[in-house]
């Protein structure tokens, strides 16, 4: 399940670069197999440096919190106004990740016990790299879609929607057409670079084989819907816009971050395209996108 074991990990996500460096307490550790296709040399230039150490965690009773409670995890800021998740008592080993408010340095302190010193090692960031990459994609109002995603020719294709909506299938059926590369089949980032909006693969998917650390720029946003009749049909930008804040992953804690966010996705709706997509299984997919 698990690849690659270090003291010191670099990640490249949707260009963001992230470094876990443990080399300070001896700290082994491991990537699941889908990260283990966005590793990259050396540590990060300019992104976001976290030092993993094994401890007791901080107490939180100064902290203001800002997503409390949960059952999974939590989200407060310390007093020197770091950002700080915690993982709940259920999802062991117990972790806190404080970042600063820039994202550019931090920790992660764990209870990791026995798992310190595991040949095998561990991933500190487990259940808490979505909202870690979430919160930090919003500081520029770029976010993660639950959505599935292709590049042809150049050009990307998503397909947005809750579980369930059929971006699984589209993706299998792209997987098996020439000419195509499968960014992702359940999440996407969509960011905003040098004036044009792009998507890109992320690690948070259950199949290796179906996400890549590519990205594309931007040509067409599908809302797969399984009871639409097959082809592609104009979707006006606000339902689409209301659709995508149905299922991304937005930090509504934050207002400041999601009132970047909504300004970015009214950018987005002026400068791409929206569809409702019927698809009927087996028929050529590159046909119906493009």
């Amino acid at each position: 399940m698990h690849r690659v074991s270090s003291s010191l990990i670099g990640l490249s996500v949707a260009n963001l670069e992230l470094c876990l460096d443990g080399r300070a307490s001896g700290m082994r550790m491991a990537l699941p197999e889908c990260h283990a296709k966005f590793l990259q040399a050396g540590a990060a230039d300019g992104g976001l440096v976290l030092n993993v150490r094994e401890g007791a965690l901080r107490p939180s009773g100064a902290w203001r919190p800002l997503y409390h409670p949960s059952e999974t995890w939590e989200l407060w800021q310390d007093e020197a106004g770091r950002y700080v998740f915690v993982t709940s008592q259920h999802w062991p080993p117990r972790r806190q990740v404080s970042v600063d408010a820039g994202f550019r340095w931090g920790e992660v302190l764990g209870e990791f016990g026995a798992g310190t010193n595991s040949a095998k090692g561990l991933y500190p960031l487990r259940d808490l790299d979505v909202q870690l990459f979430a919160n930090w994609l919003a500081e520029s109002g770029d976010l993660i879609l639950h959505a599935a995603g292709v590049s042809v020719d150049g050009r990307g294709y998503c397909f947005a929607g809750a579980s369930g909506a059929g971006k699984s299938t589209l993706a299998a059926a792209f997987a098996e057409a020439s000419g195509s590369t499968v960014l992702g089949e359940d999440n996407l980032i969509l960011r905003y670079v040098d004036g044009r909006f792009w998507i890109f693969g992320t690690p948070w998917h259950l199949n290796p084989a179906r996400c890549n650390p590519l990205g594309a720029p931007l040509d067409k946003l599908f809302f797969p819907d399984r009871a639409a009749c097959h082809g592609a049909r104009p979707c006006p930008p606000l339902d689409g816009i209301t659709r995508l804040l149905q299922t991304a992953f937005v930090p509504y804690y934050r207002p400041a971050a999601v009132a970047r966010i909504l300004g970015r996705l009214a950018l987005l709706a002026e400068r791409v395209p929206f569809f409702t997509l019927g698809y009927r299984l087996g028929s050529d997919v590159m046909e119906l996108v493009q």
